[in-house]
């Protein structure tokens, strides 16, 4: 079942489209990457899909709902999480705290403690404030945060960046973990050939628009695709 489908989507500031009319869909228990050069419009699109961005048309839909018509905190209600970049976790608060303020009704505290299974590290940490964390630590808080609210689909923006790769290769492997717990993941990631191993499907951007989709080991596999996207040396 389609989860996520964009058709035609423009996303833009002011008279300037960014996103030049995308066609994009996410399945149940997926993960999709979506890579490309610096200023394709990857960030741009996700904030077109979290209704965060100034100006969207086009046709969005989630669970066969309309999204467009929706504020970012209905997308949030209706089963989407988001993970950005930067700004992720609350610094000054402890572990609990972060992940507290993301529960929902009763079962919160159950929930809780299903994060720190998940994220054995976390669990060790619970009264430590999210800024004494490593980086690793904060990108596990920011995911165990996203996944308090029982979402559907997270939506993640480089949850690698600035990291090492050791830290990165951790990561990946928490993002493939996600799909144990029937969520599906729309990545943004300039890791894109590390990103594409464990995802089923990826989109390639370039000028606001897709260059390239396909099955994950099918554009890995492909030359244009490593030469001009990928990088003899990512």
């Amino acid at each position: 079942m389609r989860l996520l489908e964009l058709k035609e989507l423009r996303v833009g500031y002011g008279e300037v489209d960014i996103v030049r009319g995308i066609d994009l869909h996410v399945e149940e228990n997926e993960i999709v990457t979506i890579a490309g050069t610096n200023g394709a419009g990857k960030s741009t699109l996700v904030k077109g899909v979290m209704g965060l961005a100034p100006r969207t048309s086009g046709q969005m839909t989630f669970a066969g709902q309309d999204l467009l018509s929706r504020s970012a905190e209905d997308r949030r209600s209706l089963g989407i999480s988001y993970v950005p970049q930067v700004a992720n976790v609350f610094p000054s608060l402890s572990v609990s705290e972060n992940l507290s303020i993301m529960g929902r009704g009763q079962n919160a505290k159950s929930r809780m403690d299903e994060m720190f299974s998940m994220f054995p590290a976390l669990g060790r940490r619970k009264r430590t404030q999210a800024r004494a964390l490593s980086g690793g630590e904060r990108q596990q808080l920011a995911f165990a945060r996203a996944l308090m609210s029982q979402p559907k689909l997270i939506v993640l923006d480089e949850p690698t960046a600035a990291l090492s790769p050791a830290l990165s290769t951790q990561v990946f492997e928490q993002v493939k973990q996600l799909l144990s717990m029937d969520v599906a993941v729309l990545m943004i990631e300039q890791r894109a050939r590390q990103s594409l191993k464990i995802s089923h499907r990826g989109y390639i951007l370039d000028s606001g628009k897709v260059a390239m989709v396909g099955p994950a080991e099918q554009l890995l596999a492909d030359p244009e695709m490593e030469e001009l996207y990928l990088g003899v040396h990512e």
